[in-house]
């Protein structure tokens, strides 16, 4: 009964918090939904996440920007018989509606892992790329050159989010260097601002967290100079995951990306948001 009262409650948060974020752009959706409908598409709720800059985020008039809202816009254009509603809400909030069946596509600099595999369609093409980076303070970075240097130094490692993309790269990379961490540690609900805070007072040594979700912004605006070492963990694509009785539009979302990939698209708009093409770093493997 607990856990229904539970689902029940972060359902209902869901609705509010999206309700927040359309604003004034109920009107617009309205309007989408309206001309999809003469085209004779089926419109299906796609949500992204609200929170990390600059991958996806919505700013305080719940105006959508970011990586993946661009490619997604581009996606929406080459699709055949589906438009794409697209949301923001906290990434906790896509869990559950991807989880109820409320949306059925979602993205987030999501990894590749045989639970997603498991509970959705993954397409192939990535959607971009993510280096898993070791980061510390500016003056503590200059003794290390790896995670493994961390360890065996006696460092401590900022907390990560339970059965995530990072704790299983963690948990992988423990293996193959003789589980040299007694334990991968984890702890839930942490933002980004609360992890560099904790490695800013000391509390911890380093963070192991993907390079494009624009962390060292956020050290920045905090005052904290953080540096990666040199030697990244792991190199991995980012994906969509698409509910599972949802093939057709899976096999379009695929379509999409693959010819996006081809022309340049997905370069041109990672250079957009990150100065660079993400998708280099895996050449670098």
């Amino acid at each position: 009964m607990k856990t229904s009262l539970k689902f029940a409650t972060i359902l209902a948060a869901s609705a509010l918090t999206i309700g927040l974020f359309a604003g004034c752009g109920d009107d617009q959706k309205a309007a989408s939904s309206k001309a999809a409908a003469a085209d004779g598409k089926t419109t299906v709720k796609l949500v992204l996440s609200s929170t990390e800059r600059p991958l996806s985020w919505a700013d305080e008039s719940g105006k959508l920007q970011g990586y993946e809202y661009d490619i997604w816009q581009e996606v929406n254009k080459n699709l055949k018989d589906y438009n794409l509603d697209i949301q923001a809400v906290p990434p906790e909030t896509q869990d559950v509606m991807m989880e109820s069946g409320d949306a059925k596509v979602a993205s987030g600099g999501y990894y590749r892992t045989p639970r997603r595999e498991k509970d959705y369609i993954v397409p192939k093409t990535p959607i971009g790329v993510s280096s898993v980076e070791v980061y510390m303070s500016k003056e503590n970075a200059a003794k290390y050159h790896s995670l493994e240097d961390v360890i065996n130094g006696g460092g401590k490692l900022v907390p990560n989010t339970p059965n995530g993309g990072i704790y299983k790269v963690l948990t992988d990379w423990n293996a193959e260097h003789n589980n040299i961490l007694k334990e991968v540690p984890i702890q839930d609900g942490l933002t980004p601002a609360e992890r560099l805070t904790s490695l800013k007072n000391g509390q911890y040594d380093a963070l192991v967290y993907p390079n494009n979700l624009g962390v060292e912004d956020i050290a920045k605006a905090m005052n904290f100079e953080i540096v990666s070492l040199d030697k990244p963990i792991k190199v991995n694509e980012t994906v969509v995951i698409v509910n599972k009785n949802e093939q057709k539009l899976a096999d379009e979302i695929e379509a999409a990306l693959e010819k996006l990939e081809k022309d340049g698209t997905l370069k041109k708009i990672s250079e957009k948001w990150y100065h660079r093409n993400l998708f280099e770093q895996l050449k670098k493997q």
